[in-house]
């Protein structure tokens, strides 16, 4: 029995080992791909365009958003929430275009993004748990920058797998904020905090990718 459990055991690490071998022999030729985020944040659907050019070069582009069904962790992970106060995003999106660098001819990359992320949310007193008139909003253009790290595998077949990390800095913004005479101090001291999180705050990049090249 465990002769058997030794002898799979190394079966399957040279199986990997020959898999990733042969994702390496192709990784530098020229293919043009799609794809899909299967766990992505900060954004949760995340979908870009690709392209390995050059042996040591990558270009590509994408678009990522977080549906709004998912906001409200978002906006508590953010604090722009609490007991006397309900917050809500509107939208939570992003694009940019990005170049990835392979140093080593191979699948790891270093890699750089630039684009814009759009937040836009707002917030309402809560009195014995049921919203009032009071409400502020926020809405926040900023343009990023995301550098981060990264591994890109392609099979013979086109199928892909990608992983990255990184974070997210903003570099300038514009905002709208709408705080109407009389709101409450919970609710600007809120709507600040979603200003805040849409203008300055870092945040982590993580992307986990399937997809289909060609070439």
């Amino acid at each position: 029995m465990r002769r058997s459990l030794v002898l799979g055991g190394l079966l399957l690490l040279g199986a990997s080992a020959g898999a990733e071998e042969a994702a390496e022999d192709d990784a530098a030729k020229f293919r043009v791909g799609v794809n899909v985020g299967i766990v992505s944040l900060p954004r949760l659907v995340n979908l870009e365009g690709y392209a390995r050019v050059h042996p040591y070069i990558g270009l590509g582009g994408g678009w990522s958003t977080t549906p709004k069904f998912a906001s409200d962790a978002v906006l508590r992970w953010a604090g722009a929430t609490s007991d006397t106060t309900t917050s809500s995003l509107n939208e939570f999106s992003g694009w940019e275009v990005f170049l990835r660098l392979f140093p080593l001819r191979g699948v790891f990359y270093l890699g750089v993004g630039f684009g814009q992320q759009v937040v836009d949310g707002q917030v309402t007193q809560l009195v014995s748990g049921l919203p009032l008139g009071a409400t502020g909003s926020a809405r926040v253009q900023s343009w990023v920058i995301t550098p981060r790290l990264g591994w890109q595998w392609v099979w013979s077949s086109g199928f892909a797998l990608g992983f990255e990390a990184g974070v997210q800095v903003t570099l300038g913004h514009q905002d709208t904020v709408n705080l109407p005479p009389g709101t409450p101090p919970d609710v600007i001291r809120e709507t600040r905090d979603l200003l805040n999180f849409g203008a300055s705050v870092p945040l982590p990049v993580v992307n986990f990718t399937i997809g289909y090249h060609f070439g």
